[in-house]
């Protein structure tokens, strides 16, 4: 499956999704949605839609 949308990220960006996961603040649902978008970083781990919805138990129209 193609992407749909490209994500890249900003060094900024990540840092505060690393926050985010790390002290897991904000609902599961953000802290889900900061490790998607951060497997789902082109500068980054670039996962397939697929893989990342295989990990984190969603469907790839989540992701």
């Amino acid at each position: 499956m193609q992407k749909k949308y490209i994500v890249r990220l900003t060094d900024e960006e990540r840092e505060t999704l690393r926050i985010v996961i790390k002290k897991l603040t904000g609902s599961s649902q953000e802290v889900r949605r900061a490790q998607v978008l951060l497997k789902a970083d082109a500068d980054g781990p670039d996962w397939t839609d697929t893989r990342i919805a295989e990990a984190f138990s969603c469907r790839t129209s989540t992701v």
